[in-house]
């Protein structure tokens, strides 16, 4: 009993985990690299030693086990726990003149050590869906790599050496291998050098059922371009990266012996100058397109911010769109632009920025786009109803959007401060490294004072999702605006501070449990 539980232990994190991966940024959990899929609890190799221990208990539990041991194999390059020091120590091969000796390559023996077994079992060798190894395990044993994945005709997603994306003439045996033993690839990329190759597609036909792909850096005509993505008719997640000769061609029907732009549910684009908001429009056109689109991300692109409400009018079911872009002149106010309005959006990451500084210590050049962003927002009836979270490139933005009006040159559309639905909002400056969270929540109905002016949504900011030494609630503050732009002084563990206009609240335990509130 005590075994099942610990395979129903495993089983629950598994799941979680792929719960937590499952987000609309980013490819699918399944097909993540060994760097991308890191897990970053437990430790997994004592997991597996655990796990495979309760197997050779009874075939019942080896029949559990079996899915989690080779459907889906990782190989981890240390223990994430106290146990890798001494088994570091015992690897290492000590002599008398040599008593700090390093350590044997403990990733590579077990890449070697499941070589053997799965070339000796093709039944085992059958049930394997992924592999996933250490960078420098991928980079040396090359060879090895090769002669393991010879054998597993189900594979869907292996890690690859880096010169395999870029036809280096090292990785030349592992990709034969890997193009005709294991036909069922679902994730692949192609950097600047592999040109050749990805041109060989069409006519070899080799991965039918590829769902993601990434070309980055290449040297192609559109017309090579759309006739590779037109032997893929399965892709879902498609990435252009570095193709500063890409432009809006691309999605205009030319002729009929040409394929068309394939419908995918994720679209990259970045470093793609030449592409605008009126190619995506042309694309979001058609029926099969605008209804698969779920998320869109955009960086470094020719679609300025300013025409974004093109691209969301046209996409009916977009849940997800991301716009990284630097700047270079304010927000265009003639002709003014229409709000950013979706009814099925519901994370955007609208990261704007600007290199050059203001003059005469004016605002910066990016914070007429936030502008812009706050009059969406703020319009009613909302325009965007279902958005639930909002990542910025703005540290006040929050504040602002809670204390501050806008001031409306872009929309005729006049804004009150009411909001429909929770808003999880993600700050960062240009100097710092972590996201600052802002729960913005509606106002509570019904249970207003009455003479109250106070109109504003309330802020919880905790800042225990920031970093681990934030766990427990040391900093958890709750904010109500109203209306003038006061907040209360933050009171110390001697005395209470004397108060501000506005006011605060904290939960009943705050006075009698003593917390650094400066920390």
């Amino acid at each position: 009993m005590t075994a099942m539980k610990f395979l129903k232990h495993i089983r629950s994190k598994s799941k979680v985990k792929e719960q937590d991966k499952a987000q609309p940024q980013g490819y699918a959990s399944h097909y993540d690299s060994s760097e991308e899929s890191l897990i970053d609890y437990g430790c997994a190799l004592c997991d597996l030693k655990d796990l495979a221990q309760c197997a050779m208990v009874s075939r019942k539990w080896w029949n559990v086990a079996q899915d989690l041991l080779y459907r889906n194999i990782r190989i981890e390059p240390v223990h994430y726990c106290e146990r890798e020091y001494e088994l570091a120590e015992k690897r290492k091969h000590k002599s008398f003149f040599d008593r700090n000796a390093d350590p044997t390559d403990a990733p590579r023996g077990r890449l070697l050590l499941l070589m053997r077994t799965l070339r000796e079992n093709s039944v085992l060798a059958s049930t394997v869906v992924s592999l996933r190894l250490p960078y420098m395990t991928r980079e040396g044993s090359k060879a090895e790599l090769a002669r393991t994945v010879a054998v597993l005709p189900n594979l869907r997603y292996v890690d690859v050496p880096e010169g395999f994306y870029s036809d280096d003439i090292s990785s030349t045996a592992l990709k034969q291998e890997l193009q005709v033993s294991c036909p069922e690839i679902r994730r692949m990329k192609y950097n600047h050098g592999s040109e050749r190759s990805l041109m060989q597609i069409p006519r070899q036909r080799i991965w039918q059922n590829l769902e993601i792909l990434e070309l980055c850096g290449l040297q192609l005509e559109i017309e090579d371009l759309l006739f590779v993505l037109g032997s893929f008719s399965s892709l879902q997640d498609l990435k252009l990266v570095d193709l500063p000769w890409l432009d809006d061609s691309v999605f205009r029907p030319s002729s009929q012996t040409l394929p068309l732009f394939p419908p995918v549910k994720h679209l990259t684009l970045q470093d793609t100058p030449r592409v605008h908001a009126g190619g995506l429009a042309t694309y979001l056109s058609q029926v099969q397109n605008r209804e698969a689109l779920t998320q869109l991300s955009l960086s470094s692109t020719g679609v300025q911010p300013q025409q974004l409400h093109h691209v969301l009018s046209r996409a009916p079911y977009l849940e997800s769109l991301s716009i990284l872009e630097d700047v270079e002149r304010a927000f265009p106010t003639d002709p003014p632009s229409q709000p950013l309005a979706s009814q099925s959006l519901r994370h955007l990451h609208y990261e704007i920025t600007s290199a050059l500084s203001p003059r005469f210590g004016g605002q910066p050049l990016a914070a007429s786009y936030y502008t812009y962003l706050m009059s969406s927002l703020l319009a009613q009836p909302p325009l965007l109803p279902n958005l639930t979270e909002l990542y910025v490139r703005d540290p006040n933005f929050a504040e602002t959007l809670l204390l501050a009006p806008p001031s409306r040159p872009f929309s005729p559309i006049k804004p009150t401060f009411a909001f429909s639905q929770p808003l999880s909002v993600f700050s960062k400056g240009a100097k710092e490294l972590e996201w600052n969270f802002t729960a913005v929540t509606p106002p509570a109905r019904g249970h207003q004072k009455k003479g109250s002016i106070s109109t504003r949504p309330v802020s919880l900011m905790g800042a225990e999702s920031l970093s681990p030494a934030w766990v427990g609630g040391a900093r958890m503050s709750v904010v109500v605006g109203d209306g003038s732009g006061g907040f209360l002084a933050v009171p110390n563990d001697d005395a209470p501070r004397p108060g501000s206009r506005g006011s605060i609240t904290s939960n009943g335990d705050m006075g009698r449990e003593r917390r650094n509130l400066w920390r």
